[in-house]
């Protein structure tokens, strides 16, 4: 994993400050690369940086279709689930009910998706896609496994599959 970039301004000390002004560039900061070993030796600290490399190369594939990573995953998810309620869908993607009813309002006022109220529980709304949702989903699938490919290019076939298995092993706790 590369040592982490940091741009760091100049110590507060005026003796410092005009140490420093000779070697730093027009913004005033230096940039230092950082000693990281202390932290790439935690599980934590790496699932945590490559989460956040992943996430934003997903975002980055997805912005042509103005998805977020959860309306993504919510599509998703109600695509191969029919008959999801709202709260089962909440739970499965760890989304708080409030936030999960704003997504769903985003979805719905998007044409996306489908509420229909439970007939024998008029609270529960059951969940699918319209016609709109399903092709944008699959537009969506395939940005994403472009994204994926990319991604899993660093890996042989493998290393992907025991990586998949290391995470849902750790998942699982």
């Amino acid at each position: 994993m590369p040592a982490l970039k940091n741009t760091m301004p100049a110590p507060d000390t005026a003796d410092a400050e005009d140490d420093l002004d000779e070697g730093l560039p027009a913004s005033g900061k230096a940039e230092t690369a950082l000693d990281c070993s202390k932290l790439e030796r935690f599980v934590g600290f790496n699932l945590s940086r490559a989460e956040t490399l992943v996430r934003r190369l997903v975002l980055e594939h997805l912005a042509p279709c103005q998805l977020t990573l959860a309306e993504f995953s919510l599509l998703s998810l109600v695509s191969v689930n029919k008959g999801v309620n709202q709260r089962q869908a909440g739970e499965v993607l760890e989304i708080a009910p409030p936030n999960m009813a704003h997504l769903v309002d985003r979805l719905a006022n998007r044409g996306l998706l489908k509420r229909v109220r439970g007939r024998q529980d008029r609270r529960v709304q059951m969940l699918s896609l319209s016609e709109a949702g399903l092709e944008l989903l699959a537009r969506a699938e395939g940005l994403v496994e472009e994204q994926e490919a990319k991604v899993s290019a660093v890996l042989t076939a493998e290393e992907q599959s025991q990586l998949l298995s290391l995470l849902n092993k750790i998942r699982s706790l």
